[in-house]
C-alpha cells in the first residue's frame, strides 16, 4: 500500500517541539530563510494538536520536556502523521532514550545538543531531498500501477474480442458447410420430404442441436413435415409418427408471434410448462410465409444461443428455396402427367381420321 507523502509542489512544513523558548527562537531564526513553513509547539500535547490540524513533513522534537517526553510524543505523533519524518534533539546523556525513540517513535535520526547550525541545515535538506525522491518514486509507482491496470483491461478486452471473432468465424464456417451440403443436394431432383430431412440433419450436425422440426403451412395451420431427434438422437422421425406431434400452448404462442412478425423467436423457458427452451424460425420466400423450423436442446435444457439461431435462420432461407424447387418440380410432373393424358385422347382420334 502506498503511503501518503507530500508532493514537491506542496509547502514543506517543519514542526519544532521544545519547552524552551530560546531554542524554538533559534530554530525558527535558523530556518527562516530556507523557504520552509515553520510551526512551533511548547509541549508534546501542543505538538499533537498541531499535527491534527496541519500536514507536517518533518517533526523535530526535544527529548527532555515536562509532561510528555520526546520519545512518548514522537510515538504518538506517528499515529497521527505516519508519513512524517521525525528527528530527536537530545543531549549526550540521553542516547539510550534516542535509541528507544528509533524503535518506538520511528525517528529517522537524532541530533546531539548543542547542534551545529550548518550540519543541522544540511541534515534537514537531505531529509527533504529524500522525501522528494520517495514522492517521485511513489508517483512513478502509481503511474506504473495505473498503466498496468490499463494494459490488463486492454488485454482482457482484446482476448474478449478475439474469442468473439473466433466464435463468429467458427459459426460462419459451420454455416458455409451446411449450406454447401444443402446446395449439393438441390442440384438433383428430390422429394420435398427428403430435402427437409436433409436441412434438419444439417442443423443437427452443424450446430449440434438435439431436436429440430420443420412445419409447413397447411391452410392456416402448421403441419409437421420432417423431424429429427425427437425420440432418438440424430434419428429422422418416420412420417407416420409426425402425426402424433402436438403443439404446446407455448409453441402455439411462439408460432403465432413468428408468423405475425416474420422474425425468429427465442423462448428461454416457458413459464409454468415442463418443456425445454426452444426457438422458432420462419421459412420465408420473399414475403410469402411457408412455415417454421423449431429447434431445441431437450437433453441439456440449455436455451438456443443467438449465434445458433442466426445459423438456423440462414438454413431456413435455403429451405425456402428447396421448397420452391420441389414445388416447381411437382408442378412440372403434374403438367407432364396431364399432357400425357391429353395426348392419349388426341392421338387415337387423329389416326381414325386417316
Amino acid at each position: 500500500m502506498l503511503k501518503r507523502v507530500h508532493t514537491m509542489d506542496e509547502k514543506r512544513t517543519i514542526l519544532f517541539v521544545d519547552d524552551e523558548e530560546h531554542i524554538l527562537y533559534s530554530l525558527r531564526r535558523l530556518f527562516r530563510r530556507e523557504g520552509y513553513e515553520i510551526l512551533i509547539a511548547r509541549s508534546g500535547i501542543e505538538g499533537l494538536e498541531m499535527l491534527k490540524e496541519h500536514e507536517v513533513s518533518l517533526i523535530v522534537s526535544d527529548q527532555r520536556m515536562p509532561g510528555m517526553i520526546g520519545t512518548e510524543f514522537l510515538a504518538k505523533s506517528r499515529e497521527i502523521r505516519p508519513e512524517s519524518t521525525r528527528i530527536m534533539l537530545t543531549g549526550h546523556s540521553d542516547l539510550e532514550a534516542a535509541t528507544q525513540a528509533i524503535n518506538e517513535g520511528g525517528i529517522s535520526r537524532y541530533i546531539s545538543k548543542p547542534w551545529d547550525d550548518d550540519n543541522l541545515k544540511i541534515t534537514v535538506r537531505d531529509i527533504f531531498e529524500r522525501i522528494d525522491l520517495e514522492t517521485e518514486n511513489l508517483k512513478l509507482a502509481k503511474e506504473l500501477q495505473e498503466k498496468n491496470k490499463e494494459l490488463e483491461a486492454f488485454n482482457i478486452q482484446l482476448e474478449k474480442m478475439v474469442r468473439q471473432r473466433t466464435l463468429e468465424l467458427q459459426y460462419k464456417i459451420k454455416e458455409l458447410e451446411g449450406k454447401d451440403r444443402i446446395t449439393q443436394h438441390m442440384l438433383s431432383v428430390n422429394l420435398i420430404e427428403e430435402t427437409l430431412e436433409l436441412v434438419l440433419a444439417v442443423i443437427s450436425d452443424i450446430i449440434d442441436m438435439d431436436k429440430a422440426i420443420v412445419y409447413l403451412m397447411d391452410g392456416n395451420s402448421p403441419k409437421a413435415m420432417a423431424a429429427i431427434g425427437i425420440f432418438n438422437p440424430k434419428e429422422i422421425v418416420p412420417k407416420a409418427d409426425l402425426e402424433k406431434l402436438e403443439l404446446s400452448p407455448a409453441h402455439q404462442t411462439a408460432f403465432d408471434r413468428v408468423k405475425a412478425e416474420k422474425k425468429p423467436v427465442n423462448v428461454k423457458k416457458p413459464a409454468g410448462q415442463s418443456i425445454p427452451p426452444f426457438a422458432v424460425v420462419p421459412i420465408l420466400r420473399i414475403d410469402e410465409f411457408l412455415g417454421y423450423i423449431e429447434v431445441a436442446n431437450p437433453k441439456s435444457q440449455e436455451p438456443v444461443s443467438q449465434e445458433d439461431l442466426q445459423v438456423v435462420a440462414s438454413f431456413a432461407l435455403q429451405a425456402a428455396m428447396a421448397i420452391s424447387d420441389a414445388q416447381a418440380h411437382g408442378n412440372l410432373d403434374l403438367w407432364k402427367t396431364e399432357l400425357e393424358e391429353v395426348l392419349k385422347d388426341v392421338t387415337p382420334r387423329g389416326n381414325s381420321d386417316l
